[in-house]
């Protein structure tokens, strides 16, 4: 286990559980955008467009991530060649929306945070906090929480970690922690995304130095790095 600024990590939590600005803040819808992550029977499949689930807030509002393409095909997958819209659609029908680069995963709520990955981000998207990775900004994901309900001036809090792909996150509210699965091999994480495929096909990236790695995220500033291949 290693451990950076102690301070941070609780301070990210602390920061978003009391800051949540009001829902009169929150943005208006966007221009439409992307698909989401993770399908109910677990494999990592953007979707396809709009046929996500929903995931429910406490207070009845649900959560989406869509995706569209941002660039045109290329042999390398870039932060640039994706754009994901989280959209949020309260229990009156109100919609509002946050756009960001890359592609995000499908998001779990948690109290009054969304956390999610997304992969190929742009890292200026977020406020980062710090990195848990040792590769250089192209092959690294974002894990990132939002506070409920996201307004118009806020960005995500994200720190990044190695692998330019990410899994949907899981929170272990017991152990106070988040688990993410990331990858340096695009089409082994995308498999299911007809927009990926579209765009990349089968094409192997990196499969002579790629790896897989699970983190565990603490809520007490530290993390644990899984190397499973």
């Amino acid at each position: 286990m290693k451990r950076f600024f102690k301070v941070i990590f609780p301070a990210m939590f602390m920061w978003l559980a009391f800051a949540a600005p009001s829902g009169a803040q929150m943005m208006g819808p966007g221009p439409g955008m992307m698909a989401s992550a993770m399908t109910n029977g677990g494999t990592f499949g953007m979707m396809n467009g709009m046929a996500g689930s929903p995931v429910l807030g406490d207070d009845g509002t649900a959560y989406l991530v869509t995706y569209v393409p941002g660039s045109n095909p290329g042999s390398v997958p870039s932060n640039a060649s994706f754009q994901s819209r989280i959209i949020a659609v309260t229990p009156a029908g109100a919609v509002f929306s946050m756009i960001v680069s890359g592609i995000v995963s499908r998001p779990v709520v948690f109290g009054n945070l969304l956390v999610a990955s997304a992969s190929l981000p742009n890292f200026s998207d977020y406020t980062m906090w710090t990195s848990f990775g040792n590769n250089p900004p192209s092959g690294q994901s974002v894990v990132y929480l939002v506070s409920l309900p996201f307004s118009t001036a806020a960005k995500p809090v994200a720190v990044s970690v190695d692998g330019s792909f990410a899994s949907t996150p899981v929170v272990d509210g017991t152990r106070n922690r988040i688990l993410v699965t990331t990858t340096d091999f695009g089409y082994g994480m995308m498999s299911g995304s007809n927009t990926y495929n579209t765009m990349y096909g089968n094409y192997s990236f990196n499969t002579a130095t790629a790896k897989t790695y699970m983190y565990m995220l603490n809520f007490d500033g530290t993390y644990t790095r899984v190397t499973l291949q």
